[in-house]
């Protein structure tokens, strides 16, 4: 079963600080996991809304009333500008949830790459211990 990966919350790199490589390797493997697990997902939003006709005599003109509708739109951001779609009533729940699922693997994917840069900074951890005795040669000075 899909759970969606906000209920776990965001790390930052430094959340990851003080753990071992194997751990995060660790870590970076159950993320993958969990990104292959996210249902089918689209980037973009949804917004519903309901319009007047502008009919005096329309069942929309009468106090209270909504208007006609739903009338829902899924639209994302292209390369070369925004793209949108016009949904059906009957799938509304649908593409909100694909949008979620979206939302769910733009933040896994952005918790991988966390994950990995904390993995490199452990790569590095041997590196930044202080140096030894410098090798003493034959001009080794005083």
């Amino acid at each position: 079963m899909w759970v969606p990966y906000s209920d776990y919350g965001r790390l930052t790199v430094d959340s990851y600080r003080g753990r071992t490589q194997a751990e995060l390797e660790g870590l970076r493997e159950l993320g993958i996991a969990r990104l292959a697990r996210v249902p089918p997902f689209r980037k973009g939003s949804v917004q519903v809304g309901y319009r007047k006709c502008g009919k005096s005599n329309c069942r929309c003109a009468r106090p209270g009333e909504p208007g006609h509708g739903p009338r829902a739109q899924w639209t994302r951001t292209a390369r070369d500008g925004s793209r949108g779609q016009v949904v059906p009533a009957r799938m509304i729940d649908q593409v909100r949830a694909e949008v979620r699922a979206g939302e769910e693997f733009a933040a896994i994917v952005a918790d991988l790459v966390e994950v990995n840069e904390a993995i490199c900074l452990a790569r590095m951890e041997p590196s930044r211990t202080k140096p030894g005795p410098k090798p003493q040669g034959e001009k080794g000075g005083p």
